[in-house]
């Protein structure tokens, strides 16, 4: 799995467990901190569901 799809997957299931349609600017916000972070961050994001 490469970055962009790991940053989908995790803001995928934050969505799904919050069950709230979040707004445009949060949503963004959002993608933007997870992009930050690195493969190994994310996998362990993944991971703690």
């Amino acid at each position: 799995m490469n970055h962009k799809e790991l940053v989908d997957q995790v803001s995928s299931n934050i969505f799904k467990e919050s069950g709230k349609i979040e707004s445009r600017n949060s949503w963004l916000a959002m993608r933007n901190y997870l992009e930050q972070l690195d493969d190994l961050q994310l996998m362990a994001m993944l991971k703690e569901k």
